[in-house]
């Protein structure tokens, strides 16, 4: 195949679907009912534009129902920033997406709706075998719902190529959910779906071509 750029989902594609919800979610959780009482400015400024008198209760509905809400994305982020600084928590992206960033000399970019900050985060406490290494360096841009937009509208990924100054049909876009190909097709990306252990089955599996190891690419 030939491109001149990689956009990559996270979720799925270069890490396990279950990290984030065996992992990062409920480091998140436990550690919301402490929030309130924290003296991170920051994180004060956040929970007051959740305008609601229970607070801890509609962040834990918000992650229940996986809402994804600007707001909560980026309170999560500054939660995982110190349990990744503390050691609590590292990135198991898979060996083969590692060894893919660290060679490739292809630019390589990341979309999710998961904040930049998040993003930025799990790049830089990548587990890989018995060290914690960082990938940002080798990452050229993060895209998440505030710069960018959702996943699932095309327009999204006609602001990242515009962002990234290259024609879309020169864009590899890589993803384990059909909804974001399609999108992402529609503005004229190339597109590939991710195929990894755990993820999760997609109906229209056949209208793509499939990828389970970037070795292939």
């Amino acid at each position: 195949m030939t491109f001149s750029a990689l956009v990559l989902d996270i979720e799925g594609t270069v890490c396990p679907i279950s990290f984030v919800k065996e992992t990062l979610f409920p480091y998140f959780l436990q550690k919301v009912d402490s929030l309130p009482r924290s003296e991170d400015t920051h994180i004060q400024s956040l929970l007051q534009q959740f305008k609601t008198d229970d607070v801890v209760d509609q962040i834990r509905s918000l992650v229940s129902r996986d809402v994804k809400d600007p707001i909560l994305k980026e309170l999560q982020g500054l939660v995982w920033q110190h349990g990744y600084a503390s050691g609590e928590i590292t990135a198991p992206v898979y060996a083969d997406a590692v060894d893919f960033i660290e060679k490739t000399d292809k630019p390589v970019y990341i979309y999710s709706s998961g904040s930049v900050k998040a993003q930025k985060l799990l790049f830089q406490y990548v587990k890989s075998q018995q060290e914690t290494i960082d990938l940002r360096p080798r990452i050229q841009n993060y895209y998440d719902i505030n710069t960018s937009g959702i996943k699932t509208d095309a327009e999204s990924y006609v602001r990242i190529a515009k962002d990234i100054g290259l024609p879309a049909g020169d864009i590899l876009f890589l993803s384990d959910n059909s909804l974001e190909l399609k999108a992402a097709q529609h503005a004229g990306f190339q597109v590939r779906l991710a195929i990894r252990p755990g993820n999760l089955p997609v109906d229209d599996q056949s209208r793509y071509s499939i990828i389970t190891d970037f070795s292939v690419l």
